[in-house]
């Protein structure tokens, strides 16, 4: 689980998410070098036919500052769904951080809006890392227009940065410089040289230096030997494959066709078939199985074995497609094939 963000309709909430292999990029953060992933969750439950509008509308625009028609909701589109968010790098994502994403996307669009210069020199301007964390630290800085101090703390104080301490009850710790390394979503973790760790609130550091260069070489990693390279390049077939399979059941189109008989989806058979592929799609839908579950399972060699263990966890799941592994079970998985990488 990573801290991240709910919204539905006009409400965001922090929240913990589950990254999987289903979540998708959100354009204008990643131009921005925040990795924010997203990802639609079926509906609440309850009565929310009147949420016809979603603040996640603006926030999945594109550069052209439009978001794409799949997120206009309202009238025959229906209530809007929720949605979570995360950052793929797996630091926090906080209301807060959403919220100060949503005003820079809103200052963009009106310097595209004033501005003689075309939309494309605007946003190679505006939308990218240097001008989006120059923006975060200026509104860090202006106590008197903050209205999300907490926002982006790793923008403000990035891993390995020096900082000092300054204002903790803690006096021993006053004017001791520390090494940022790593964040809640509203307190930094600082390490001081007596490898003292503390989780410190913003407000009480300022920052000394930035972190060091990358621009030391990196050390050569030791070259593989023949069986070694076998094997990586192995692993990598059987990831690619996995993904490419993956990718197929949770976007409903048809796997390819020399991928089938390593998943027991036989060609001969056609009922058969759709069955053993509504069982994949189940796992990967509602089960999270991810595409490196999968290629670990082709790698190993024993993808009929683990696929009949899936089964029997997806038939007693009640989630949707439960039924086709539960048909597949009183089959004997009979008619599935199986063929090895």
């Amino acid at each position: 689980m990573v801290l991240g963000v709910r919204v539905h309709g006009p409400d965001v909430v922090n929240a913990e998410v589950k990254l999987d292999e289903t979540f998708r990029p959100v354009p204008i953060p990643a131009k921005l070098g925040i990795p924010v992933l997203f990802k639609a969750q079926p509906g609440t439950g309850g009565d929310d036919s009147h949420i016809r509008s979603s603040a996640i509308v603006r926030f999945m625009a594109d550069t052209d500052g439009l978001a794409p028609m799949e997120w206009q909701y309202g009238g025959d589109r229906g209530p809007a769904p929720p949605v979570v968010l995360a950052r793929k790098d797996r630091l926090p994502l906080s209301s807060q951080d959403f919220r100060l994403i949503c005003k820079y996307m809103s200052y963009w669009m009106e310097e595209a809006e004033e501005a003689e210069e075309h939309m494309t020199e605007v946003s190679n301007r505006i939308l990218e890392p240097n001008a989006f964390q120059a923006y975060v630290r200026e509104h860090a800085e202006d106590r008197s227009a903050q209205e999300h101090p907490l926002a982006f703390l790793s923008l403000q104080f990035p891993l390995r940065s020096t900082v000092l301490a300054d204002g903790l009850e803690a006096s021993d710790l006053n004017g001791q410089q520390g090494e940022v390394v790593d964040f809640t979503r509203d307190r930094v973790g600082v390490e001081f040289p007596d490898a003292k760790r503390c989780a410190l609130r913003p407000c009480k550091l300022k920052l000394q230096r930035e972190p060091p260069s990358e621009r030391e070489p990196k050390a050569k990693r030791p070259a593989l030997d023949k069986e070694e390279r076998k094997k990586e390049l192995e692993r990598q077939e059987a990831l690619q494959i996995a993904k490419r399979f993956h990718e197929c059941l949770f976007e409903d189109t048809f796997p390819e066709m020399g991928d089938l008989h390593l998943f027991g989806v036989g060609c001969d058979y056609k009922a058969r078939a759709t069955e053993v592929l509504a069982v994949w799609q189940g796992l990967v839908k509602h089960m999270d199985f991810t595409a490196e579950q999968i290629a670990e399972a082709l790698i190993q060699g024993n993808m009929k074995e683990r696929f009949t263990e899936w089964t029997q966890k997806l038939a007693e799941s009640r989630t949707p497609n439960s039924t086709y592994a539960t048909n597949l079970i009183a089959a004997h998985f009979a008619a599935t094939e199986w063929d090895e990488l």
